[in-house]
């Protein structure tokens, strides 16, 4: 049987249905529109066209337009936006190490999907040494902590932030000692704390924490990015201890070591560590350098 339904009188001033669709409408033909641009640079394989890509990201609209959208829609595009995310992240890593909208991009993910733990997690590590950006980093797992108020991971990360390139140790322990106190936080995160309220910034404790991070994820790109800093600390490390051995030289003898050669024959050091990245260390106007150049230290 049909029953005549009457409709309900809309009060004056009250959005139209299609006010709450538009928005929804809007993204997915923003979205489409970069996925169609992605398909033609593939096809056509012009860096051009990648950079246009690149730029394209500045048309993404922002976190907080896309919060207006439904529930479901917004599940749907946190999966685009995860997957370019990491196309965008993949290409510069492997060509200019320019990553000018990562923040961009990973704003918007979280926007969609404030939960999303491991989006802030990879989000922040790699704003803060690919991007080179710690102070946007911590603004972002800020967000994070805000929205995840009994994860431990994002106040992890903003510790390890603190101590590893702000050398804010004060703040690195506060966020040490608060992650260790969630739920399920790792057991170290005490014995962080600790460290970094005694301003252990040596090559070892950096050497353990970047351990620990690799041995705490799964997400193989953060992986990658944890090995090239453990080999980039290798060298660094190496690095200081020969220059050191140079000044200890020249303070004793009154001249520069002809080469390295001579600091291992005069007994400065043991042996010539080996060069993480393949390339030899040698000596120039006294000062302790490699072979192999900064875009080649994979």
């Amino acid at each position: 049987m049909l029953t005549e339904v009457t409709p309900r009188p809309r009060p004056p001033g009250r959005a139209g249905p299609l006010a709450g669709v538009l928005p929804a409408v809007l993204i997915v033909w923003g979205f489409v529109g970069a996925y169609l641009l992605q398909l033609s640079i593939d096809r056509a394989g012009e860096d051009r066209l990648r950079e246009k890509a690149v730029a394209e990201m500045a048309y993404f609209p922002s976190g907080r337009f896309v919060s207006q959208s439904s529930i479901e829609f917004q599940s749907l595009a946190a999966d685009f936006v995860w997957l370019r995310g990491i196309q965008y992240y993949g290409y510069h890593l492997m060509s200019d190490r320019k990553y000018e909208w990562l923040g961009h991009v990973f704003d918007i993910l979280t926007s969609l999907d404030p939960g999303f733990v491991g989006a802030y997690h990879f989000g922040g590590i790699t704003l803060a040494w690919d991007a080179g950006k710690p102070h946007e980093a911590m603004d972002f797992l800020v967000k994070g902590m805000k929205a995840n108020p009994m994860n431990w991971q994002i106040p992890f990360d903003a510790g390890f932030i603190c101590y590893m390139l702000l050398r804010d140790y004060g703040r690195a322990s506060t966020f040490f000692e608060a992650a260790s106190k969630m739920p399920n936080a790792w057991f170290i995160l005490s014995r962080w704390a600790a460290i970094a309220k005694a301003k252990s910034g040596d090559f070892q404790t950096a050497r353990d924490m970047w351990v620990d991070i690799l041995k705490g994820t799964e997400n193989r790109a953060l992986k990658a990015l944890v090995v090239r800093q453990l080999r980039n600390l290798d060298l660094t490390e190496s690095t200081d201890r020969l220059q050191k051995a140079v000044f200890s030289f020249q303070e004793d003898r009154k001249r520069m070591p002809t080469d390295l050669r001579e600091l291992q024959a005069t007994g400065y050091v043991e042996r010539i560590p080996e060069e993480p990245y393949g390339g030899r260390f040698y000596l120039k106007d006294g000062k302790v350098l490699t072979t192999t150049p900064p875009n080649q230290r994979e």
